[in-house]
């Protein structure tokens, strides 16, 4: 028998994680709604609906807060540039 080793790398860019999150809270807010119209809101089910609409959008708000202008990003990839030497003065 041979072992095999699986390697697993994060190929998704920024933007589809983006796009995928929006996805994601666009799918659970219909879920959310269409519960709702069904059961009314005192149903746990629904409770539980709603916390995930919330939960994303907490995510989607990090998301956003953590987000490097394209500037931040070549200083990082291109420390040795010019443009992103930092002096102390």
């Amino acid at each position: 028998m041979s072992a095999t080793t699986a390697v697993f790398t994060n190929t998704a860019t920024p933007a589809d994680r983006k796009a995928s999150l929006e996805g994601q809270l666009r799918a659970a807010l219909e879920h959310a709604r269409r519960l709702s119209a069904m059961d009314g809101h005192c149903n746990r089910d629904v409770a539980i609906a709603w916390e995930a609409v919330e939960e994303l959008q907490v995510a989607q708000r990090q998301q956003r807060a953590t987000a490097q202008s394209a500037f931040a990003q070549y200083c990082l990839a291109n420390p040795e540039a010019p443009e992103a030497r930092m002096y102390d003065v």
